[in-house]
Formats: C-alpha cells, structure tokens, sequence
C-alpha cells in the first residue's frame, strides 16, 4: 500500500466527526485509538490487551495511516476513550464510511435483536436491535436495550427498541422490512407505512384471533386450492445432504377477515402462508408459517424476503459470536457499543476480499501473520 493510498484513508476523514471529551492535552488523539482498534479487530484481537500488542508490534505499519508520535497507549487508556465515544456518534460515522454518503437505493431491511449475554447492565444483559441491510450487508441503525431474562420484559423492551429504530430510519417508498413474530405489532406497521415503506411481519400466537383466522383460511384453501382466491409460488434447494421445498400461498382478498380485525393494521393487503418441506433421516418434516403484509399480488417478492430474512442471523448475528465471540464480551455496555462497531467494519472488509477462499476467522489469522495480506484486505475494503 503506498504512502498516498494510506494517507487518504476513508477510516480518518468519516470518524473525526466523532468528539474526544477528554478535557486535559492528550498525548494519544482519538482518531489514532479508533484506527488501531480496528485493525487489531480485523486481526482478530478482541480485548485492550490484545489491541495495545498489536499495536505495538504492528506500529510501523500503523504509521502508514497517521503518525502515532507517542506510540501506542495503555491497555486503560484504549479503553477510557472507547468508553467516552458517544456510540451515536460512533455508528452514524460508520454508516458514513461504509455507504460512503452515497443515495441509498430501495432494499430488503430485516430487523432483528441480539443480546450480548455477558456484557451487564443493571437490568439484565445489553441487548441490540438492528436494522440490516441484506443487500449491502450492512446495519443502518440500531438501538441498545437491557433486557431481563423474564419473558415479558424482554418481549416489551424490545417491542419498544423497535419503535425507537423506525424512527431512527429513514426509509423509501420501495423499502421492504421484514420483522419476527415479536415484531407483529400494530404501531410497527403504522411506522412503516408512513413512511411508505412495505411490512411482512410473521405472525404467530401472540395474535391469537389473527392467527385463528389465517390458519383456518389456508387450512380450508389448500382442500380446494381451483376455488381458493389465492396465489402461489414454489422454489426448491438442495445443500446438506437433503431437498427442502418452499412453497408460498399469498391471499390479497382478504374479506374473510372480520372488518374489525382487518383494520387494525395499517394498508394490510395481504396474508401469505409459506410452507416449507424436507426430508431428514428418511423422515419427512412440514413447517408452516404465516405472514402479514402491505404487499401485493407478490408471492414471490414475499418468498424471496421471507427466505431472506435469515440473512441477519446468519451473516450478522452468527458472524459476530462465532467469528468476532461477541457473547464472551464482558467489557462494559458503551465499550461493546463501539467496539461492535469495529467488528461490523471488520466483518465487512473481510467480507469483500475473496481471493482467500477461507473462512472468516482463517482470513484474521493470515492478515496478523502477513501485512501484506491485511493491506489487501483494507484495500478491497476501502478502508
């Protein structure tokens, strides 16, 4: 990486944004803790100790990007400054980075939470509601909750995280979210819709009359499916050793809704039924689900978002505690703030480097042992 690309890092300009709140002259600017936390991320250290090593073995390299007149600070001083960062500040530079200010285009928005089971506050563990964008594989907003392990109480501070993200968002016309069965919620949908984006939100028993009401209609449907006033799609996929089936039934005259019920989700247009089929140990299993939405006429937009949806478990959720094992993090509720911030980049830059054809923890291994290879991966990742 020459010295020009270096000095022009994307990383500097977007997060001095943030405001340093230490008050006293510094000996070690902000800018230069967030860079070495990153990289350090990216290398796979997920502690101060860890990041203060690497840094110190890596500082010429680290010198490529700004100066580190001092060198590298102390194990407690990466971690007061992290903790000071107001993660508000810290997420909304991120987002400036990865998307680099460009016009977002219309895209599927899943919203999901994660708790952070040993990082503690006083009511319970940090719990994180984000909104991810499955296209661009990047989280565009997310809110911080504690939770208590109680059901009623996770069920409820979550509900209201969501609230609190919506509005955070700024959706368009074209958007479509798509939300657990938690998320089912009539203001969820009113949100959404002025906003005028789209909803599927899965439904289960925790609306009990609606769900009744949708089982009972497909259940009758799929015994006349020539008189059913319904549309459908299939897809099939093959991997692990077995076939899965999917097959997705969307009904937009929904009449047979009582007018009460209808009506209290804002622009629902349709209810949709996928049914997902495969065999295991020579055994065949059947899963039903069903969905509402402001969608129409679109099983397969529904059965491509629905399938979709997943993408925030899988490419997220599951990445940060396999890859980056946010869940053994025990530092404290504002430091995992940002320092998920640091793995969300690193997941990203990590990601988009594919001339390793390794997995993601192989790739933090090969860009700690060969600077090279970590200059490639910031290259790629326009760090």
């Amino acid at each position: 990486m020459s010295a020009n690309i270096a000095n022009r890092a994307r990383i500097v300009e977007h997060f001095s944004i943030c405001k340093d709140h230490r008050t006293r002259p510094v000996s070690y600017p902000m800018i230069e803790i967030i860079v070495l936390v990153v990289l350090a991320t990216v290398c796979g250290e997920e502690g101060w100790e860890g990041h203060v090593e690497w840094g110190k073995d890596k500082l010429k390299q680290l010198r490529k990007f700004l100066p580190f007149e001092n060198g590298i600070p102390c194990p407690d001083t990466v971690r007061r400054v992290m903790e000071r960062i107001n993660p508000k500040e810290f997420r909304k530079a991120f987002i400036a980075w990865a998307t680099d200010l460009k016009e977002r285009v219309s895209e599927h928005i899943c919203i999901d939470g994660k708790t952070l089971r040993k990082s503690m506050t006083e009511k319970g563990p940090l719990h994180i509601v984000s909104a991810w964008s499955k296209k661009n594989r990047l989280v565009l907003e997310c809110v911080k909750t504690s939770v208590s392990e109680a059901g009623k109480t996770k069920k409820t501070n979550e509900i209201k995280a969501m609230e609190e993200l919506l509005d955070l968002l700024v959706l368009k016309e074209g958007d479509v979210i798509t939300i657990d069965a938690i998320g089912c919620q009539k203001a969820i949908t009113a949100k959404i819709r002025a906003q005028k984006a789209d909803y599927i939100l899965a439904l289960k028993g925790n609306h009990p009359k609606l769900f009744a009401e949708a089982e009972n209609f497909f259940t009758q449907a799929l015994e006349a499916l020539e008189f059913a006033p319904m549309m459908a799609c299939s897809s099939r996929t093959l991997g692990h050793g077995r076939s899965d089936i999917r097959q997705v039934f969307v009904s937009t005259e929904i009449d047979w809704l009582p007018e009460k019920l209808r009506n209290e989700w804002v622009d629902l247009r349709s209810i949709a039924m996928v049914v997902r089929t495969w065999k295991k140990d020579g055994k065949e299993h059947v899963q039903k689900r069903y969905y509402i939405s402001s969608l129409e006429n679109s099983p397969e937009k529904i059965g491509e978002c629905t399938q979709g949806h997943w993408s925030i478990e899988n490419d997220l959720h599951w990445q940060l505690d396999i890859t980056f094992r946010e869940d053994d993090s025990q530092i404290s509720p504002t430091s995992n703030e940002n320092l998920r911030v640091a793995r969300e980049m690193s997941l990203q830059m990590l990601t988009k480097e594919t001339t390793y054809e390794k997995g993601l923890r192989a790739k933090m291994r090969r860009c700690h042992r060969s600077e090279d290879y970590l200059e490639q991966v910031l290259l790629v990742g326009n760090f």
